[in-house]
């Protein structure tokens, strides 16, 4: 049995472990979940994730996530716990912790990495909808691993999506008094 064969028994839960597990492959190419106990992890040498999926005591996806819960972006949607070692947990439930659980595998990631000199890539995030090719995300990331990772409040603010603004950031105001 394969990862995406148990995943198949979750019913409403299936798209969102599936994402999940493509997710975690996708920054960590090659990577092989196998089956230890009720988990499915990686080999010892690239565990930042583990995936437990649960159908009798109600339908939810557990993470076991490298690094402790303070190490991890806090955020609403999903609570991440302490849990043996260097390792933390987290439950999902819904389709609405999706986007805060692919945030905590990068995150995972990039601890699990850093622990061992290994550079990893930026985290990308898109805030359009349209078709990308593989070339364009590697040169996108080439970018970002060239550029300083200095960006100043206001090289944030120019970036941000229009009417949003930093905390404590007053906007700017195109018309002349």
């Amino acid at each position: 049995m394969s990862i995406f064969n148990e995943v198949q028994q979750l019913e409403e839960l299936t798209v969102i472990g599936k994402a999940l597990v493509k997710y975690a492959v996708s920054i960590e190419p090659g990577l092989v979940f196998k089956r230890q106990g009720s988990w499915w992890i990686p080999p010892v040498e690239r565990n930042f994730v583990g995936f437990q999926f649960q159908w009798t005591d109600g339908l939810s996806i557990r993470l076991s996530l490298y690094g402790s819960p303070d190490e991890q972006f806090q955020q609403d949607d999903l609570i991440v716990r302490k849990s043996r070692f260097n390792y933390s947990k987290c439950r999902l439930t819904d389709e609405n912790q999706l986007m805060a659980a692919t945030v905590c595998i990068w995150r995972a990631h990039q601890l699990f990495y850093r622990e061992r000199s290994v550079e990893t890539g930026a985290l990308v995030l898109i805030d359009e909808a349209h078709p990308l090719n593989a070339e364009r995300m590697r040169t996108r990331v080439r970018q970002r691993k060239s550029k300083a990772m200095d960006f100043s409040v206001d090289q944030a603010q120019e970036t941000m999506p229009r009417g949003l603004q930093l905390p404590g950031k007053a906007p700017k105001s195109n018309t002349r008094i």
